[in-house]
């Protein structure tokens, strides 16, 4: 048990960065009012303060590692450990560690992992007033947002001490409040890599989740090298896969980090079918489900799939050709002149196709579920000016993530296994999400308020993409970062 909250401040700093940081008992306190979350890249707080790994579809058992106090010495040898064995987790840094190890905290986001908030300077909380709170845990979220473009979610107090005061501050900064409920007790080691201290820690870790299904566990990556509990890891994630344990970050997240899901089929998108025989003379069109693209047979004899209102994802090259007409038939699609003179056509097949109109901007001809032609061409980026209604989506590269605006009026990025890996929760029927000239994206409900927001006012000509790792990012034109989700 800790003695820290009886040091001062000071002290305990100083102790912290020497890699010296005593594990501390977790006290229990009501929860306090949230406040709202309209703007934030996190999901909604959760009230109260947390100790049980969140649930994950189809397991009964669930585990979260949490490493705190970095990042340090030791970081890089963990990172690469958790990889290795395909496992999330999630870092709960100190503010000063993040400007000291500015490199890992951008591979610890870029890798898929969850990272955390544990105050700038590891202070003792209930020793500090409501701003000095405030501004221990602010400091952090500026740090990384400089670094990573996206900010924490999730909050520890230092030594697991707090107050109703800490959980409101963290609450108001739209983090959800986490503890423990298995303490490795790896700060004891102070940085020797004997036997002794890895058996210490990996029985100490294996021994107290013999009795819970959803532990969250506690271990350090502090400044100093931790060797022990380097080595204690691998037998540590050994041991729950052994038992039937699904690993978490904090958000709830399974699977490999920085993936869109591992399912090895990829959902296909609903599609409008042009059956066999169809034709499309100038001036016919045809939506796809939803009507968030458009096929259409142009005056000038060009053949174009686009987004409403938006980009062309496709387009044939018979332009400069009035009165051409497109054809399904035959296994291909064609486009023939007003004189009968076939134009471009696809490769031709024996089989029967319908031409199908993907619901995330991808044109293909269809034999019995079989591909026989694709414009391989899908909205993957929401650019200034663009919109998405209830039902519509903006896809990553991979078509593993997507971006749906759904009918409650949220947004929500689920990955190819069904996870919802991000939502803003937000709840208004009808609601249209733009991308504004001026960077930020914004969910305005019917009577055009805005209920969400970016709040990213500040750059001109960004665009919205979903990354085959999983994340929603905001970009400036030249692909700068400057607002993401975890």
């Amino acid at each position: 048990m800790s003695t820290a909250r009886t040091l001062p401040v000071i002290l305990a700093t100083v102790v912290t960065l020497l890699g010296l940081t005593p594990v501390p008992c977790a006290r229990v306190a009501a929860a306090t009012p949230r406040a709202s979350a309209t703007s934030s890249s996190c999901p909604a707080a959760r009230d109260g303060v947390l100790n049980a790994a969140p649930l994950a579809a189809g397991t009964p058992k669930t585990v979260a590692l949490t490493f705190d106090d970095g990042p340090g010495r030791s970081t890089q040898a963990i990172i690469n450990i958790l990889k290795s064995f395909h496992v999330r987790a999630t870092f709960f840094n100190i503010g000063l560690s993040i400007a000291a190890y500015p490199s890992l905290v951008k591979e610890e986001a870029g890798d898929g992992f969850l990272l955390g908030d544990h105050t700038n300077s590891h202070p003792v909380m209930t020793t500090l007033s409501a701003k000095a709170q405030t501004d221990e845990i602010a400091e952090v979220s500026s740090r990384q947002r400089q670094i990573t473009a996206t900010v924490p979610c999730v909050f520890r107090p230092p030594y697991g001490d707090y107050s109703a005061t800490t959980i409101n501050v963290a609450h108001r900064q739209s983090m959800s409040v986490w503890m423990w409920s298995d303490g490795g007790g790896d700060w004891k080691a102070k940085g020797s890599g004997s036997a002794h201290w890895v058996h210490y820690i990996e029985s100490s870790v294996i021994d107290q989740s013999r009795a819970q299904d959803h532990p969250v566990v506690l271990l350090h990556n502090q400044m100093i090298p931790m060797p022990a509990t380097v080595a204690a890891l691998p037998t540590i994630i050994r041991s729950f896969k052994s038992r039937g344990y699904t690993f978490v970050d904090l958000l709830g997240r399974s699977g490999p980090p920085g993936t869109c899901g591992v399912s090895s089929n990829p959902r296909r998108p609903t599609y409008s079918s042009l059956d066999s025989g169809t034709k499309l003379a100038s001036g016919d069109t045809r939506t796809s489900p939803g009507g968030q693209f458009i096929l259409s047979m142009r005056a000038d004899g060009q053949l174009t799939y686009s987004e409403r209102g938006g980009p062309t994802l496709w387009a044939s090259p018979t332009n400069g050709n009035p009165g051409a007409v497109a054809t399904v038939d035959g296994g291909a699609l064609a486009i023939d002149s007003a004189a009968g003179v076939t134009l471009w056509t696809t490769p031709p097949s024996a089989a029967s196709a319908d031409l199908q109109l993907d619901s995330n901007g991808n044109l293909s001809l269809d034999s019995n579920a079989r591909v026989l032609w694709s414009s391989r061409r899908t909205l993957t980026a929401l650019h200034a000016g663009q919109y998405l209604l209830p039902g519509w989506y903006v896809s990553s590269p991979d078509s593993r993530c997507r971006l749906l605006a759904t009918a409650s009026g949220g947004l929500r990025l689920t990955s190819s296994d069904g996870q919802v890996l991000w939502s803003n929760v937000t709840r208004s029927p009808g609601s249209r999400t733009t991308l504004q000239r001026s960077g930020s994206l914004v969910t305005v409900n019917t009577a055009g308020g805005p209920v969400w927001t970016s709040s990213t006012p500040r750059h001109s000509d960004d665009f919205v993409s979903v990354t085959n790792k999983g994340t929603i990012t905001i970009a400036t034109r030249k692909g700068v970062v400057i607002w993401a989700t975890q």
